[in-house]
Parts: structure tokens; C-alpha cells; sequence
């Protein structure tokens, strides 16, 4: 009799021991985010590829996650390429950003949330002028 009640105590905390290592793996997984996913540290890494070669056109392998109603300024990433004299321009597709960003602004608008990815093009003149173009858009 004393066995059968000992199997039943080595159950219950074979439970709770489950329990307490799942509710530790879904804090571990739901702090997981998709690499890349922020948009801030994929344009910085953008840029910088773009401004040490200057003349070609880079695009992100990942895509970023926009959320409504935040702004970019090319002002916030100036330092990434030398800062000075140097411009950003965004270019962004209507109804995704707001039509200031469509034909290259210093201020990236976002109208509607959304995933893209994201091209860059530095120009190889002095003063450089940085291209940022979000999803399917062409850069001068």
C-alpha cells in the first residue's frame, strides 16, 4: 500500500517539475525575435555597406517590420555615414509611407504597418547623398 501512494507523490512532481521547465522555455522563446526585424538596425547596416562602397546598391536579406505612425529621420543616421554635409533621402511606395517619403525626403513617414525590405545606394560624389529605398522602389 505504501508503495502505490510513493508512485503516485513521484507523479505529482514529475508534473510540476514539467510544468516549471515549460514555463521557463515560454519565457526564453517568447523573448525571441526574427533576426533583423528592426527596421532602425537594418537601415544602419545598410548604410554603412553602402557608404564604404559607394556606387553600388544594397539590399537587405531580411525584412523589416514598420509599424504606423513612427517617423525615420535621416538625421538619426547620419553618423553612419560620416555625418557633415552628407543627406539621406528615404524613398518609400504611397500607401505604405506617407507621400512626403515618395520622391526622397529627409523623414520617413509610416502610414500602414508592414514587412519590406530594404535597398541602399550612396552616391560616389562629395557631398555623398545616401539613397534609402523601403520595399519595391527605384533609387536615382
Amino acid at each position: 500500500m505504501r508503495g502505490q501512494a510513493f508512485d503516485t507523490f513521484k507523479l505529482m512532481i514529475a508534473a510540476v517539475v514539467a510544468v516549471a521547465i515549460l514555463g521557463i522555455l515560454m519565457g526564453i522563446l517568447g523573448g525571441i525575435t526574427v533576426p533583423g526585424a528592426d527596421p532602425t538596425n537594418i537601415i544602419r547596416d545598410q548604410l554603412a555597406k553602402a557608404y564604404q562602397y559607394k556606387g553600388s546598391t544594397f539590399v537587405s536579406t531580411s525584412e523589416a517590420q514598420f509599424q504606423a505612425g513612427i517617423e525615420y529621420s535621416a538625421e538619426s543616421f547620419k553618423d553612419v555615414i560620416g555625418g557633415g554635409s552628407n543627406e539621406i533621402k528615404f524613398y518609400c511606395p504611397a500607401g505604405l509611407c506617407k507621400t512626403t517619403a515618395v520622391n526622397g525626403d529627409d523623414i520617413l513617414p509610416i502610414e500602414n504597418s508592414f514587412r519590406a525590405k530594404i535597398k541602399v545606394k550612396c552616391e560616389t560624389g562629395t557631398p555623398t547623398t545616401c539613397h534609402v529605398g523601403i520595399g519595391d522602389v527605384t533609387l536615382p
